[in-house]
């Protein structure tokens, strides 16, 4: 019968009780079955319910825990978008004569700073050397237009951007010229530190610090415009009528800080002089060698705009950013610095004195966009709700309720 089972085991399965006993027939000792398990309690089956309640709703808590932690502040947002905003950030103007190196100086810094490359420089040298200007030509890396680039003067306010180690430096590259001092004034009044440029040339020194020389004039509207700190950059040092005199460089100090004193500048504490060749960029990035100017023991430009004590500002205040430009852009466009509080991009703020509301699209800073903009950045935000005819330059953005 055993044989039968096995040979037609697939047509007939054998029932439960002559498998065992087909099994036990093979083997020496009988097979113990195990008991079948007992039937579960009701209350065992309670608790098992109950204990997949509480799993689903810790489930569920973790899970709102988890939306609520994925849910992070604007500000970390843009901190972790912008690995570049934890560096500190600072508007420095230059300011000066006419013809003292105001914009060639700006240029060297972008070049230096790797702003600029080769080749465009040398297509500016070309074509500086076409007008028979070859000494202008890093100039023309601040001065786009063509206007200023055939009168060899700045006209508008030129603006850029670089950076060193510890900081981010919007430059503001304003006019020397007698006939743009409002531009010059619309610079001014962005910047945190200001970089007088004068001219260490024979004769150019003078024409810039007598009476009705822009030196002067600029020294006592930036503080007027609460410029608070001043690098003061004798340039043209390696000029042949200096080349890197120390008499030279001591009489334009000892002639300037009296001046600076009168102007409200505390000489020893807001005031740092130092020589530079603009157009040859030495002690600018790195110090001046000791084989061109054995007697200068101190830092160069970058050190000295590197270490510049930040001025203390309120992220967390009202917004304050009076404008100082508009334009249309698929939206109206207003230009500015934030002096307090910051921006975010869905605010509604308020323009004053005429009490537009208005509701911020977007906030470019450094011209890329970003989420939020604290005090002290230049930017230009695009507002909707208002026109760009019924704002003025001075107007002011401001929050609603302050």
């Amino acid at each position: 019968m055993t044989g039968d089972v096995r040979m037609d085991h697939a047509a007939h399965p054998p029932t439960d009780d002559e498998e065992i006993q087909d099994w036990n027939g093979d083997c020496d000792e009988p097979m113990e079955v195990a008991a079948p398990l007992p039937a579960a309690s009701e209350d065992s089956n309670r608790g098992i319910e109950s204990r997949l309640e509480s799993l689903q709703l810790e489930t569920k808590a973790a899970t709102h825990v988890k939306d609520k932690v994925g849910v992070v502040p604007k500000e970390v947002e843009d901190l972790n978008d912008h690995e570049e905003d934890r560096k500190r950030h600072l508007n420095v103007v230059f300011i000066g004569h006419v013809d003292a190196g105001k914009s060639t100086t700006g240029g060297q810094i972008l070049f230096l700073s790797g702003q600029v490359d080769d080749r465009t420089i040398q297509k500016y040298e070309k074509e500086a050397k076409d007008k028979s200007r070859e000494s202008w030509y890093m100039a023309y890396i601040m001065d786009t237009s063509e206007e200023e680039r055939v009168k060899g003067k700045t006209v508008e306010v030129g603006r850029a951007h670089f950076e060193t180690e510890n900081t981010r430096f919007t430059i503001l590259d304003a006019p020397g010229h007698k006939s743009y001092v409002p531009n010059m004034i619309s610079g001014a009044s962005q910047a945190d530190v200001g970089v007088l440029v004068i001219s260490a040339r024979k004769g150019e020194f003078e024409t810039g610090y007598e009476k009705g020389g822009q030196t002067r004039e600029h020294v006592q509207l930036a503080k007027t415009l609460g410029v608070s700190k001043l690098v003061v950059v004798v340039n043209k040092m390696d000029e042949p009528t200096v080349q890197w005199s120390r008499d030279r460089f001591d009489e334009i100090e000892s002639k300037m800080t009296p001046f600076l004193k009168s102007s409200g500048y505390n000489v020893k504490k807001d005031v740092q002089f130092l020589p530079i060749s603009g157009l040859a960029g030495i002690n600018m990035k790195t110090r001046v060698d000791k084989s061109i100017c054995s007697w200068w023991n101190g830092p160069c430009l970058f050190e000295v705009l590197d270490s510049v004590e930040v001025p203390l500002r309120d992220p967390k205040g009202p917004v304050r950013m009076p404008i100082i430009d508009k334009y249309k852009d698929m939206g109206t466009v207003v230009m500015g610095k934030i002096e307090s509080g910051t921006i975010h991009e869905g605010d509604s703020l308020l323009v004053m004195p005429n009490k537009a509301n208005v509701k911020v699209l977007s906030v470019q800073c450094d011209e890329n966009k970003v989420k939020q903009a604290g005090p002290g950045e230049n930017v230009r935000v695009k507002l909707a709700g208002v026109e760009e005819d019924d704002i003025l330059a001075g107007f002011v953005l401001s929050s609603v309720g302050n």
